[in-house]
């Protein structure tokens, strides 16, 4: 084997040869002068390891078989562009890597210059997918991320989702279902960012109209009358246009807002917090003070709930109800003659408080649950129970009971001795008379009932309150806001003459002796 040293010209060839052909190591130009390959020959035919250069700056660097471009290697265009790994008779097949001059990158499988098997393909931009390929698209299974943080898990076909798949959003939303040809449609499950659910048809990437919620309702009287202090509960429902509950709706997001309609003429006791922040301090109404109702205008109020119950008034009233054919009501008042008839002690001292709960500070907030959102045990406080700084001292809500009422509870300790119980007695009446100012204010200021008038005091004054339950998810669900509903709350004065959340102490069970006193 001889090598030759000639001038290298198109169609010429300078390299070893054998028997007068290429065999070994040699360059030669092709005659278009375009093509000019540098390495391997086997019998005239290029064969081995070599490189094959282009007059554009291009190139390919790597193996050859029977002068073919066929196994590994590597392909550089002139704009930029390089692949790396697998090749079949000049193509692009089996495993390889190609970064394109625009920064796209993909690692994978390849069939005749196209992405064909698995791969991984790098838009450049922060897009990634990893799954399957035909013909250069996303086919079969796979997972695209997009760089807005939006992501798709399931099946493809020709580039767009096909089949059960499984939709992440940006804003944190959820749908897992059937996809044709890029769209929604079929069965699925969608999740909001807010966490309202919805399951079951989808038609062109949208949710039938028939399938959304139209409205809230309230479970119950939209009117409900309470006494001063008691407690309420708020319930509604989420709606379809027939009427029935969206039982799939959860995770929307309500929010409640009470207002004053009116309260009761002359009422002094204590009144929601007005523009002072002061409990029963009149003041100016501020703009934002005010909403609108189907009513009229409201002047906020705030809501709190009791949590912890004294239940002794309701079981005695449940009592009272069994026991009695025709229960008094709570505004009448009996007379000492009649509390004797009744068993019940004549003297007020004979009574025990059941201590009203604190109205504790609570959220206006409810998300819903299988269609439902509730507040329970909520009640209309004179302040905000967060602050504590609107709180007066006992002295200064004392103040604020009526004066022209009865004049509180006279104790054993304190009320004038009579020969004959009762308030005609003139005993009673003459020494009542002669009681000082000193003594009256006193007989205010003890007592059963007049704890329970200072407790009231916790609470916003009687009057007709209004509810208003609005929609207020965001962001809104598929641009949809559920109108609000109203609901009146009717808050009945309890008399400072009333036995209201006062229990005969006959009424209450003696606690049956511990062993330890037994013994």
């Amino acid at each position: 084997m001889t090598a030759k040293t000639e001038e290298l010209k198109p169609g010429k060839y300078v390299g070893q040869t054998l028997n007068q052909v290429r065999h070994g190591q040699g360059k030669y130009v092709y005659d278009n002068t375009f093509f000019t390959y540098d390495g391997s020959w086997v019998e005239g035919i290029k064969h081995g390891k070599g490189v094959l250069s282009m007059r554009d700056g291009g190139y390919y660097k790597g193996d050859f078989t029977n002068g073919e471009i066929t196994g590994k290697g590597e392909r550089f265009w002139a704009k930029g562009s390089i692949y790396v790994g697998e090749f079949d008779r000049g193509e692009l097949s089996g495993k390889g890597e190609m970064k394109y001059a625009d920064g796209r990158r993909y690692t994978g499988h390849w069939y005749d210059n196209m992405y064909e098997g698995k791969g991984t393909l790098h838009s450049g931009v922060g897009d990634i997918y990893t799954g399957h390929f035909h013909l250069h698209k996303r086919h079969g299974d796979g997972n695209q991320a997009w760089a807005d943080g939006k992501s798709y898990e399931g099946g493809w076909v020709s580039d767009k989702p096909h089949g059960h798949g499984i939709m992440k959003y940006s804003d944190g939303s959820v749908y897992e279902g059937q996809f044709y040809h890029g769209l929604s449609k079929g069965q699925g499950s969608y999740t909001h960012v807010t966490g309202i659910t919805y399951s079951g048809l989808w038609i062109q990437d949208e949710i039938p109209p028939e399938e959304f919620a139209s409205g809230l309702a309230f479970v119950g009287s939209t009117e409900v009358e309470i006494n001063h202090g008691e407690s309420f509960s708020i319930e509604l429902a989420v709606l379809h246009a027939d009427g029935s509950v969206m039982e799939g709706d959860t995770g929307r997001s309500l929010n409640v807002q009470v207002g004053l309609l009116a309260t009761l003429p002359g009422d002094k006791t204590t009144k929601i917090k007005s523009d002072t922040g002061v409990p029963g301090e009149e003041g100016s109404v501020s703009e934002g003070q005010m909403f609108e109702t189907p009513f009229g205008e409201a002047r906020i109020a705030n809501l709190a709930e009791v949590t912890k119950k004294d239940t002794r008034w309701e079981e005695y009233e449940e009592t009272r109800e069994e026991s009695t054919p025709n229960p008094r009501s709570d505004s009448e008042t009996p007379s000492e003659d009649e509390e004797e008839k009744d068993g019940r002690p004549a003297s007020r001292s004979g009574y025990e408080y059941i201590k009203l709960p604190a109205p504790a500070p609570t959220s206006s907030k409810r998300k819903t649950k299988c269609g439902h959102a509730s507040w329970v045990n909520v009640v209309i406080p004179a302040y905000d129970p967060a602050d504590i700084s609107a709180a007066s001292s006992a002295h200064e809500l004392m103040e604020a009971l009526d004066s022209d009422e009865e004049e509180g509870d006279m104790t054993e300790e304190t009320k004038p001795k009579a020969k004959k119980k009762g308030k005609s007695s003139p005993a009673a009446s003459r020494k009542e008379r002669s009681a000082t100012p000193e003594d009256k204010e006193k007989w205010k200021k003890e007592g059963p009932r007049a704890e329970r008038d200072k407790d009231l005091l916790q609470y916003a004054a009687p009057g007709m309150y209004v509810i208003k339950v609005e929609d207020v998810t965001q962001p809104k669900f598929f641009d949809r806001t559920l109108p609000p509903i109203y609901m009146k709350v009717n808050v009945l004065r309890v008399k400072k003459s009333s036995t209201k959340y006062l229990i005969p102490k006959s009424a209450i069970p003696t606690p049956a002796p511990s062993k330890k006193s037994e013994r």
